[in-house]
């Protein structure tokens, strides 16, 4: 849209009977809306200058004229203002520049109307010529009034329009941003309950507790470890599954370990495992209770040589072969480099 009327190759959004329509039609119907008619927000803006207007003297045909010719300018003033303000700040301003496409202007038939192609002009000196009052805040009244004193933004912005709407093409609204966010929304919300489905109920949470020596696989000993932990399943019937066939199973691609693909991949083939799993897991932290880390197990070793130690001082007999046990498990995992890791018990 420009402050003037639509130049021939954009559709003419004048069409509509505006002044017929301020007149009689207070709330229009949806047909008016489906002919291309303005939005609610430019309506309310033809319905203000038409009354000022009138409150002038001046006819309908006059009116409507004025109106017609107003319009183009008044939608993109709406498009450019997206906070609602009623009014164009700067970081507006510049938002709809920077959406404008960077091209040459193109001489229009009969040539340039100044002589010449239009002259750059700084940003800080588009802003000074629409801002009459320098109260940087461009008002609608300062947008249709001295839009034309600057060809070559009016030439840039008539060179964008969608010829659909009448609005520049590229230039998000709030509702477009809206619409688009609430469609990526969507989408985020539909991958999170994939990975949900995943992380929960035997998923990669307790793949990876299981995998005590985080190398990012589980071992037919880790696999094994876990199971002296899980609780029978319930309600689940079938022959008891031997641990080289729950491993073979878990192992697709036979290599000796279990990925944490393959673990997500194969776990359903397994319900009695995965039922098991379920009946063992914290909802609070989607892992199985009582299956200790190593940096859980060395803490809860250092605490028992503590609390060993202590009894033995208190004059406590026979534990001198448990406390060495215990130290020595303890020293083990702290070779390899193990961080205790302390957990409630």
């Amino acid at each position: 849209e420009t402050a003037a009327s639509p130049t021939p190759d954009v559709p003419n959004y004048l069409d509509s009977p505006i002044t017929s329509f301020i007149l009689t039609s207070p709330n229009p119907s949806p047909s008016f809306y489906a002919s291309g008619a303005p939005e609610p927000t430019t309506q309310a803006q033809l319905k203000a200058k038409y009354e000022a207007s009138a409150g002038e003297g001046k006819t309908d045909d006059d009116i409507n004229a004025e109106l017609s010719e107003n319009l183009p300018a008044i939608i993109l003033f709406n498009q450019i203002d997206g906070d609602r303000s009623g009014a164009i700040d700067k970081k507006e301003l510049k938002k709809c520049l920077m959406s404008l496409p960077k091209k040459k202007p193109v001489e229009p038939e009969g040539g340039w109307p100044e002589g010449g192609p239009p002259k750059f002009v700084p940003f800080d000196e588009i802003v000074d010529s629409l801002d009459t009052d320098k109260d940087d805040q461009i008002s609608l009244e300062e947008w249709l009034a001295n839009l034309s004193s600057l060809p070559g933004l009016k030439m840039a912005i008539t060179g964008a329009l969608d010829a659909e709407t009448g609005k520049i093409t590229g230039y998000v609204s709030l509702e477009q941003r809206l619409d688009n966010l609430l469609a990526e929304k969507a989408k985020i919300e539909s991958e999170i309950i994939a990975i949900r489905g995943k992380i929960g109920s035997a998923g990669i949470t307790v793949f990876r507790q299981i995998d005590i020596d985080h190398d990012g696989t589980v071992s037919q000993k880790e696999l094994l470890r876990v199971l002296k932990v899980l609780p029978r399943p319930k309600g689940v019937k079938g022959p008891k599954v031997s641990i080289e066939d729950l491993a073979a199973t878990l192992d697709v691609n036979g290599d000796g370990a279990i990925s944490e693909d393959e673990w997500i991949a194969q776990i359903d083939a397994l319900p009695a495992l995965k039922a098991s799993i379920e009946e063992a897991i914290d909802p609070a932290t989607g892992k199985i209770i009582g299956y200790r880390s190593l940096e859980q197990q060395l803490w809860k070793l250092q605490k028992n040589v503590t609390e060993l130690e202590a009894r033995i001082a208190g004059g406590e007999e026979g534990l001198e072969e448990e406390l060495e046990k215990r130290k020595n498990a303890a020293q083990k995992l702290v070779d390899k480099g193990i961080q205790p890791e302390a957990f409630e018990e």
